[in-house]
This record gives structure tokens, sequence and C-alpha cells, in this order.
């Protein structure tokens, strides 16, 4: 059975070289160049994708830790990133974030071809049935609490029906809460599994993304009643 790719890069050459590989691998692709549009294509899709090749020269690390967290468990085969930034802050945020390899713009090809065959292998035995259906039963699952609504695979969150904008950050963060349904997730917590534990030096940043929330889905957010604050401990979602 035929498989396909996602190719993220704004990269022409880096682009080539990777079409040029699938194609010797009698695959499919798919050249998208931004994040976000990697988002909208895991999502609109009626297609699965076997892999990412993604180029994260032209990102953020943050938008891009961000996306990863959104997506992983979406694509049932190997992420390859791309990346002129080898330091051990950026590798250890990476594959913290479930990446298969790091690799230089400038790999080699016959390198990056033993790469690509082996990481695809791995998922072959990797990927049970049953694990299957698990991730699909999470992806697909929805979640409600008064008047609000969050649909996790559509990345989609409503307010008395109505759409709420949320950015990448505030929506992790809420469904984080969410799924964690009447327990009491402390701000240190919250920071290492949104954020990662060594991005930010502060846990002020927490706060402030959930002031923003209650802007969004209380009613009143001076006195919320869904994303609650135990003091001295942290947050509670009812």
């Amino acid at each position: 059975m035929t498989k396909k790719f996602l190719i993220l890069s704004q990269n022409p050459d880096l682009t080539t070289k990777l079409e040029q590989l699938i194609k010797k691998k009698k695959e499919n692709y798919r050249h998208l160049t931004t994040p976000t549009s990697l988002v909208v294509a895991l999502n609109d899709d009626d297609d699965s994708y076997s892999g990412i090749f993604w180029d994260i020269t032209k990102s953020n690390l943050d938008t891009t830790l961000a996306t990863l967290l959104l997506i992983r468990n979406q694509v049932a085969g190997p992420i390859i990133i791309f990346t002129n930034s080898h330091s051990d802050r950026t590798l250890n945020k990476l594959y913290k974030a479930k990446v298969d390899f790091v690799a230089d713009l400038e790999i080699n090809e016959k390198l990056l071809l033993r790469i690509f065959e082996q990481r695809l292998w791995s998922y072959t035995f990797k990927i049970q049935p049953e694990e299957k259906k698990l991730a699909k039963r999470a992806n697909e699952e929805i979640i409600e609490t008064g008047n609000i609504k969050i649909n996790i695979n559509k990345y989609s969150v409503f307010k008395n029906n109505e759409p709420v904008v949320l950015t990448p950050k505030e929506f992790q963060l809420l469904v984080y809460l969410a799924q964690n349904k009447g327990n009491v997730i402390s701000r240190e917590q919250l920071l290492q599994k949104i954020w990662g534990y060594d991005l930010l030096g502060s846990s002020r940043i927490v706060d402030i993304h959930i002031s923003h929330l209650r802007d969004k889905l209380e009613d009143d957010s001076s006195h919320p009643q869904h994303i609650l604050t135990k003091r001295g401990f942290g947050y509670r979602f009812i």
C-alpha cells in the first residue's frame, strides 16, 4: 500500500531533495510551508500520513513545539526535523516532543535515505492495532462541561454553540485542564506539560494564559465557574 508523507519546508533545495527521496521509495507526498497548514492538512484531509519531514529553520522553536504537541498522536510514523541549530537546549526540547531524528540541512542523501527507511521499519512494529484504536479514540474526543464544548480532534472550542478563538498555547492549556477535570494541577505541572520544564523561568506565564482563557470562556472572568484557582496549589477545571 502506497504511503503519503508531508514535507514542511520553505527551502527549495531541501524540498527537492526530499521529493526525490520519497519518489525513489515510490511513495506520495504533499508539500506545505507553515505549521498552521500542517495542522489544517492533518485535520481536513481524508488521507492519513505516514510521516513528516519538517524544516524548522524558518519557524520559531516555541511554535514548533506547540504544534508538535497538538499533532504528534495523529501521525503514526516518523517525524524528521531539519535545522541548523543543534544546541543541547534545542535538541532536548525536540526529542522530548517525540520527534524521531534531528538532521542538518546538508545531510548526505544516502544517510538520510537509510535513516528514513529504518524509522519507517520501526513503526511497522511499534504501532499495534489496539494502540491505533486508542489513538483514534483519543483524537476523536469531545469534552463538554456546562456551556463549553471542546473538540480535541478539530482543535475547536465552542461557548453557547459559538466558536471561541484560542491561541495554540491557550488550547493546549485548556485541553490539559479538561482532560484532568476535577483535579488540581499545579503551575509547575502546567509549565512542564505545556511549555517544557526549562522553557521559561517563571510560572507567571501560566497565570497570564489562565486569565486569557477566563476572559474568553467565563461569563464573568472575575467570578469563574469552570477554571478555578486553588490558592497555593494551582488550577482546577470543572
